[in-house]
């Protein structure tokens, strides 16, 4: 295995301590060869945007950082610690090949900036990996990471900042809003899988009659009954309890793991009798219910990082981890434990992250999923 990655986490919003404490908990730093170049991975809780670019600047220079990716995150992840409400930042840094290493450091907003930014780097048709940086603002996400899919032979992992609004990414320097991130050509060595939190109840149902994001008719009923006789009756006499956990699944054609794409319920209307869905809709697909639970989210993350670590035989050298605001604490009882049996997992290895308003994986958008890349 080649060398290792290091990360580390410091606490409080003053860039310049920031940036010694981390320093000095990384240590002396490998030599590296004149063909490469370290790249620092690094996330940032939302209230420290005013002072993102003077912390690069200090680190920059303390730790030979060539290239920086990541942003902002109302919470973040490091190798040891989940950080909610508390200024903190979290950086992971390694080195990669020069040549097979390129940031999007100029925001895009559509498919055709993205294959522009690479050009000359990862033609459509070359295979290569995208870690991807999303503002929550940005328009046709989805839309752009279909065309990815459909148009190109890469494979896009990450997340979408969380926080205050006018939270920042970090490419190079500090950007504003839109996709930035690192693209790698196929000789980096790269391990990814997700996991997703929620047990799918029995059977799949027919969008009959949709307008826009709203379930008008479903299975050929008005949508609330039909949504009723789903759930049951003991969840049926409490409405606002059910919208709680009781999620919209959607399938992924030509899966064979069942796998889905989770939306929120958003709304319910007594009196039309229909559903609210976080997602446009088209009449005649299909989707599932799921119900959202802590236990199956335990066991399908260990069952995930099992599969994970049979993909790097030879050792991890670092790893990104981005989960979903609405898993962490809320979903795994406390914080700290989700990243707890990551870390078990995988065996404490180089590791940062955040909590994301949601996840990419496979350019696909997904919501109360966790989505692990590993550098192997």
């Amino acid at each position: 295995m080649t060398t290792p990655f290091r990360s580390a986490t410091a606490r409080g919003d003053e860039p310049g301590a920031l940036a010694t404490t981390l320093i000095a908990e990384l240590g002396e730093q490998p030599v590296r060869g004149d063909d490469e170049v370290r790249v620092g991975f690094i996330y940032l809780s939302d209230p420290l945007s005013r002072h993102a670019r003077s912390l690069l600047k200090h680190l920059r220079e303390g730790l030979g950082i060539d290239h920086f990716v990541g942003g902002m995150a109302m919470a973040i992840i490091g190798p040891r610690d989940e950080l909610y409400e508390q200024p903190g930042v979290t950086l992971m840094i390694g080195e990669f090949p020069a040549s097979s290493v390129r940031v999007i450091y100029h925001p895009v907003r559509r498919f055709e900036d993205l294959v522009q930014e690479l050009d000359g780097f990862l033609d459509p048709q070359t295979p290569g990996r995208l870690i991807l940086n999303a503002d929550p603002q940005t328009e046709g996400l989805e839309d752009i990471l279909t065309e990815i899919g459909e148009q190109t032979a890469w494979f896009a992992t990450g997340g979408v900042n969380s926080g205050e609004p006018g939270v920042v990414q970090i490419a190079d320097g500090v950007s504003a809003s839109g996709i930035t991130g690192l693209a790698l050509r196929d000789d980096v060595a790269i391990a990814a899988r997700h996991s997703q939190g929620c047990t799918p109840l029995p059977g799949q149902h027919e969008l009959t009659e949709t307008w826009r994001n709203i379930i008008v008719r479903l299975d050929g009923q008005q949508a609330l009954p039909a949504f009723k006789g789903i759930i049951g009756d003991v969840l049926s006499r409490d409405l606002e309890r059910a919208l709680g956990y009781i999620l919209v699944g959607f399938p992924i054609a030509g899966s064979d793991t069942g796998d889905y794409r989770v939306r929120n319920i958003i709304g319910v209307d007594l009196d039309q009798e229909v559903l609210a869905i976080g997602e446009m809709l088209e009449p005649g697909s299909q989707i599932l219910f799921v119900r959202r639970d802590g236990q199956a989210a335990r066991d399908d993350l260990e069952r995930m990082l099992e599969q994970v670590r049979a993909q790097a035989p030879n050792g991890i050298r670092g790893a990104l981890y981005i989960s979903c605001v609405g898993r962490g604490r809320h979903q795994f009882g406390q914080e700290g434990a989700e990243l707890a049996i990551v870390q078990k997992g995988l065996g404490d290895v180089p590791l940062v992250g955040f909590f994301a308003n949601g996840e990419i994986f496979a350019n696909r958008l997904y919501g109360y999923t966790g989505v692990l890349t590993l550098f192997t």
